[in-house]
């Protein structure tokens, strides 16, 4: 299953707020709560992190790894409930769970393998029923009012990955396009932006078996409850 990084600022951004942070006390509540998350069993903490995005608290993969935007969203999600310690009780830890399982039930979200890709991805199949072959190899997934459109997509490794990635961040005076995170690492790239009147998220990964990935365009009108599913793919 694909995973979706946070759409969140640049690296140079990053570094200068790691750069202020540091010279910040730490914060006892977080170093608590990092050191409590570690002891839990790897699956649980990203069911964790998981349920975490489908409640809308964190925009981030759900990696297991315990940081300062899961002890955010933790208290996020705790707020009105309980402490800001980062740490959910049993009691809370159910909540969050079974907030969650609804949100998941209402899109229809199911980890499938893609038959002509072979790609393994979440798909909120309650949200995008109208699904189809692509002419080049893909599949197609879509909302009943066409607002929201995943194509999944495989292939040979036919140029360098970081030659897709440059044409997928140039600019098109054409197209009113404007790039707001992306991501080249050696083996994969995340591009994710806005158009005038929607929103698009790619993700282009290589490996043995060739190029695979998927991108992900929807209209802005569906943004503030489609975001989290794009995070969840």
């Amino acid at each position: 299953m694909f995973k979706v990084p946070a759409l969140i600022g640049t690296a140079v951004i990053l570094a200068c707020l790691g750069a202020a942070q540091a010279q910040q006390p730490a914060d006892p509540r977080l170093a608590a709560a990092t050191q409590a998350y570690a002891a839990l069993p790897e699956a649980e903490r990203k069911a964790i992190q998981s349920d975490l995005i489908w409640t809308g608290h964190l925009n981030s993969a759900a990696t297991g790894n315990f940081g300062p935007l899961t002890f955010r969203a933790v208290n996020g999600f705790k707020a009105g409930r309980g402490q800001p310690d980062g740490q959910l009780t049993p009691a809370e830890r159910q909540q969050l769970a079974r907030i969650a399982r609804t949100a998941r039930d209402a899109a229809g979200f199911a980890v499938i393998t893609d038959q002509p890709t072979g790609v393994r991805i979440g798909i909120p199949q309650k949200l995008l029923p109208k699904r189809e072959a692509l002419a080049a190899g893909g599949s197609r997934w879509q909302s009943a009012d066409g607002k929201i459109t995943l194509d999944v997509s495989a292939g040979p490794a036919s140029e360098p990955l970081q030659a897709i990635f440059e044409r997928a961040i140039a600019v098109n005076p054409r197209i009113q396009r404007k790039v707001t995170y992306k991501l080249l690492q050696p083996n994969f790239f995340v591009v994710a932006g806005e158009t005038q009147g929607g929103r698009f998220f790619r993700r282009q990964v290589s490996g043995p078996a060739g190029m695979r990935g998927f991108s992900i365009g929807y209209d802005k009108a569906v943004s503030a409850t489609f975001d989290k599913v794009v995070t969840a793919i």
